[in-house]
């Protein structure tokens, strides 16, 4: 069965933030019954979960990683967003976060912040956890030197293991993404793994979201695509990647602004 298309916003790092979001995700008109599903990303790094020191903001502590699932009261998709370096034990790593946010249903998603991870990790993980919804993001590294055709191709070899592709140049860093390419990957992805919801992520504000959103109706020619928000939804206090706080009253924008177009 298809994946439902989500809402996304990514990187609270404590209960106030997660219970603030998902009262603004209720108020916004978006449910678990929704045509568009609300969804929340909980940042986990092999340095966060290994308990070393971070200085991106955007990471909480991995030992509260349950009490924050548990403030969404269970109403809304929870994912965890992943990246590590060591690729090679990804589905152990996997496991350490899951084992017990899973068997206890606090959470049943993951995106893979993984350039290319192997195909027979991601396919522990769904053996381990068959109820995974695992998201594969396409990022500026998938993306370089690859055409769509490419891209796509590599995708599909993942096979059932996948449930959703987010497209996603940015990274987080809140860089807007190129409609033209990003729609050429969309369509080539649609042709060729007809079976996983397909999304955007990249420079999304309150202020930019709901024409964004209307260029990618028209372009893609359907609506059932996710968007997530990272980077554009948070206050710099300096320059470097991280450094940044979230802002309730741009989430507030963000959703008002999507549900007037995509809900």
């Amino acid at each position: 069965m298809t994946a439902k298309a989500y809402v996304g916003i990514t990187g609270p790092v404590n209960t106030q933030e997660t219970r603030s979001i998902c009262k603004e995700f209720f108020e916004a008109g978006y449910s678990m019954g929704s045509p568009h599903i609300p969804m929340l990303g909980f940042l986990v790094s092999y340095k966060t979960l290994s308990g070393q020191p971070t200085k991106n903001r955007r990471y909480p502590s991995v030992n509260t990683l349950p009490e924050l699932l548990q403030a969404t009261d269970g109403n809304i998709l929870t994912m965890v967003h992943y990246n590590t370096k060591d690729t090679s034990s990804l589905s152990k790593q996997v496991a350490q976060i899951f084992d017990e946010i899973y068997e206890n249903g606090l959470c049943r998603a993951i995106q893979l912040n993984v350039a290319w991870p192997e195909i027979t990790q991601v396919a522990g993980i769904k053996e381990r956890y068959p109820d995974m919804q695992v998201v594969f993001q396409a990022s500026h590294k998938i993306m370089n030197g690859k055409t769509p055709n490419q891209l796509a191709h590599g995708i599909r070899a993942y096979g059932d293991s996948l449930s959703y592709v987010l497209i996603d140049p940015s990274g987080g860093r809140g860089m807007p993404f190129d409609l033209e390419s990003s729609g050429a990957i969309y369509s080539e992805l649609r042709e060729q793994c007809s079976d996983l919801t397909i999304g955007f992520a990249g420079g999304f504000t309150g202020e930019n979201v709901a024409l964004r959103i209307k260029k990618i109706l028209e372009r893609v020619g359907e609506s059932d695509f996710c968007i997530d928000a990272e980077g554009g939804l948070r206050d710099k206090i300096t320059s470097a990647y991280g450094d940044d706080l979230l802002n309730i009253e741009k989430v507030r924008g963000y959703l008002q602004s999507t549900s007037s177009v995509l809900r």
